[in-house]
This record gives C-alpha cells, structure tokens and sequence, in this order.
C-alpha cells in the first residue's frame, strides 16, 4: 500500500483501523527484515587515471576505482558494494557459473545488484559455513540469496569452514558430497571475493571465532598481511604457512587463479597493503575499491620498488 500504491501512512491507518504510529513501525520492521528493500541509485562517478594505473601495474583485466567524498566507513562499502554490484549486471549472462565467498563485502554487493536484474546463473557457494557465527553473511545464506535474486539456482557446499586439524580437513575434502562441490567451484567462469586485512578489531576471524586477536597478531608480526577466501597471504601474495590455513575448507588461491574472472571488492586506504599483496598473488583480474585505496596501492608498490632497487 505504501510502496507500491503510494497511499500516505494516514491513509494505510484509515484503512487498515490501526495508528499511524503502529503502520510506521511496520514499516520500519520491514526495511529492518528485508522485506522491503531500498535501493538509492547515485550517479558512479570512477577515477579512470587510477584505474589506468592499476590495470598497467598488475595486469589486471579491469580496475573500477570510485570517486567518493564520503567518509563513514559504511557509506563508502555501500557505494563501492553499487558500483561492484552493476560491474555484475554487466558481465553475468545466463547459463555462466559463479562462485561466492561470505563476509560482509558480498554481502553488500549481493544487496546492491538491482531486484529486477535476472540471468540464469548457477550460485556456487566456494567456502564452508559457520552459520552461528555470522548468520546472514554465512557463505550459505549468500548463495541462497544471490541465486534466489538472480532466478538461479544454487549449489551449496556441505561442510563447515574450519576442520579442527589439518588432517581433519584433509579428510572432509575427500568426502565425495564436499569434494564434488569444489570441483565445479573450481571450474566457475567468475569468482566474487574480498580481501581482509587481519586487523584484530574487525577481522572476521575474530567475529567468526576462528582465529583469536593474539593469534592474528603474531602472524602479521611474522609477514602475514592479508585474507582472501578465508586463505592468509603475505606481502608477496604468497600463502602464508600456518596450520589455520590448511584447516580451512573451501576454495584455495592456487584454484581462484585459474578461474577465469576474479573480481575481488575492498575498500579503504587501511585496506591498501593487503589489497597489495592480494593483487601480488596474480589472483585477481578486476578489483573494485576507492580512489583513496587506489592511490595508497601504488604508493605502496613503487615504495617497495625503491627499497627492492636500493638494497
């Protein structure tokens, strides 16, 4: 009635014998469930020399670097999660396959790709679940969203996230119901990723319980300086040898390599080194992030250029 009809809430509570107070909060509840969901569609406006940069830099397929005065954190990934979301809406088509690993960056994407968009896509969920821990950004509830959305259908992987030993793990993946999945996760023609920067304050491995402040401390003390796929990666954009590494079920970088489209989304000039050593793993072909961001990268890499050439 609100939406869809345009009747004012006055009109809603005359109708319905309820308080307009009472079709507000309804209202409200609604944007809050998701049940209606807003869509602001800003004009994108990219910084094309930055993106031209980072494409001769590391070869990259395509860079999308946003212009953006915004300062809350929030803001700023719903933007980039847009402009990420049409870069989509560009290159699915029907029949093609994708696979998805969860956090809150694709979250924001999968919410930012319009409702009247369709294709035919198989979703293909790329790491296991900790449904607990991070509800509805679990790697499962995104692929039933994203496929749902789309008018797809969706693959799940039938595993948890993190094994309690490598070996563990090892076996978990050779379960034919798990092993069967990521193999065609691994033969997806896109890949939607993010990247972490192991700060203890807001890795989602310390949300998620899987790794512990401490314990993320000591590895950025010993090189670490990223995550993609919930894989750890040095500056190097080698993975990093730890034991939580090999306890992870899901895609690995060495698989994400060969799919033919990584498109990895970050955002945030604190994010700029482990976007570096991301980009240093030759995982990725087009990376979304901020003019900021962007402009830190290659401040970064022709830092660590001069330091290479002096000794």
């Amino acid at each position: 009635m609100y939406y869809q009809q345009e009747m004012t809430q006055n009109d809603i509570a005359t109708a319905l014998d309820l308080s307009r107070v009472k079709i507000y909060r309804l209202l409200k509840e609604a944007r809050e469930r998701q049940v209606v969901r807003v869509l602001i569609d800003w004009p994108i406006k990219r910084a094309g020399d930055l993106e031209a940069q980072l494409v001769a830099g590391f070869g990259l397929d395509r860079a999308l670097v946003l212009q953006t005065g915004a300062t809350d954190a929030a803001l700023l990934l719903r933007q980039i999660a847009q402009l990420a979301a049409r870069y989509l809406e560009e290159v699915l088509a029907d029949q093609s396959t994708m696979s998805i690993c969860f956090g809150s960056t694709t979250y924001e994407v999968i919410n930012a790709i319009r409702i009247d968009f369709q294709a035919s896509v198989k979703v293909m969920q790329a790491t296991g679940s900790l449904p607990q821990a991070l509800k509805e950004y679990d790697s499962s509830a995104l692929t039933r969203q994203l496929a749902g959305k789309l008018g797809g259908e969706a693959l799940y992987l039938s595993s948890p996230l993190l094994a309690d030993n490598a070996e563990a793990a090892a076996m978990i993946r050779e379960q034919a119901v798990v092993g069967q999945t990521l193999e065609q996760v691994r033969r997806a023609d896109i890949a939607l990723v993010g990247i972490g920067d192991l700060d203890p304050a807001t890795s989602g491995f310390v949300k998620a319980g899987v790794a512990d402040a401490e314990q993320l401390r000591a590895y950025r003390q010993h090189g670490a300086i990223g995550d993609m796929a919930w894989q750890i990666f040095d500056g190097d954009g080698r993975l990093y040898p730890c034991e939580l590494n090999r306890r992870i079920i899901g895609v690995t970088l060495d698989e994400l390599r060969a799919v033919p489209e990584t498109i990895a989304v970050a955002v945030g000039v604190n994010k700029a080194a482990a976007i570096l050593g991301a980009l240093n793993s030759g995982v990725i072909n087009v990376l979304c992030t901020d003019e900021d961001a962007a402009a830190e990268i290659i401040d970064l890499r022709e830092r660590n250029e001069e330091r290479i050439t002096w000794g």
